[in-house]
């Protein structure tokens, strides 16, 4: 029996290929409809988007159990992807869901961030003022480590997320001062790479999420010009598929999440 010398490939190829064949036959029923059948095929499904959102908002399945602690996340995302599509919740709702973040775990930077959009993207007259915002001060300071980057909680990771999320809380709240800016910009340059994108700390890989935290964070402590822009805006370039999506990380899948941070 002769070996098998045709070659395999990676874990990585073999999911590529997949992906380029699943894609490809999109494209090709795209292409061979139609064009009255290819303009409804890309028309964004707004009735769907919007009775999908608000189940959601009323009450979320058994298998969201394991996102307890995603609650103002899920919350944000249903919100703000209403708010886009020009839908707004009632009074009812509003009172609901002040009630539901109020219920909510340890505090955590990325889930202050979520809460305070939340709340943001509910925008009523009982939101707004739910909103202690001396409190998340005090909290913000507490999360500010020596190095001028932050903290994701108590004893928690320090990487540029916690640096974005606390600097976009503190500047759509009007809290943002000296303190909490001091080297935080510093940081962050630390954590571009050779590749050009952003790493979540000093020393790491290129990321499509920290690269969006890091440069949003830059904009929007008027810092951006310190970074090199140019060799960021290339990585960014380079990280798009033949699929037209984009990947976070060099050799990985393209995807939604990451064709948006990119």
């Amino acid at each position: 029996m002769e070996p098998d010398t045709e070659p395999r490939g990676t874990v990585t190829q073999r999911e590529q290929s997949m992906v380029l064949n699943d894609v490809n036959m999109l494209y090709h029923i795209y292409a061979t409809v139609p064009p009255i059948a290819q303009t409804l095929m890309m028309e964004l499904q707004r009735k769907n988007h919007v009775e999908y959102l608000l189940r959601g908002l009323q009450q979320l399945g058994p298998s969201f159990c394991s996102l307890d602690a995603n609650r103002p996340w899920i919350c944000y995302w249903i919100l703000h992807s209403m708010a886009l599509l020009g839908e707004f919740v009632d009074a009812d709702l509003e009172d609901r869901t002040i009630e539901f973040l109020s219920r909510c775990q340890m505090p955590h930077l990325a889930t202050t961030y979520a809460a305070v959009n939340a709340l943001i993207s509910l925008g009523g007259e009982k939101s707004l003022p739910s909103i202690n915002r001396s409190k998340v001060y005090t909290f913000l300071k507490c999360m500010k480590d020596p190095s001028g980057a932050f903290r994701m909680h108590d004893a928690g990771e320090i990487d540029v997320r916690a640096c974005y999320t606390a600097i976009s809380v503190a500047s759509i709240l009007n809290i943002l001062d000296d303190e909490l800016l001091q080297n935080v910009g510093n940081y962050i340059l630390s954590c571009q790479t050779y590749e050009g994108g952003i790493a979540g700390e000093p020393g790491s890989e290129a990321h499509g999420g920290y690269t969006f935290c890091g440069l949003a964070a830059m904009i929007l402590i008027n810092e951006a010009d310190r970074l090199d822009l140019a060799a960021l805006i290339g990585w960014v370039v380079f990280r798009q598929g033949v699929e037209g999506g984009f990947q976070g990380r060099t050799n990985k899948l393209v995807d939604g999440c990451y064709s948006f941070w990119q």
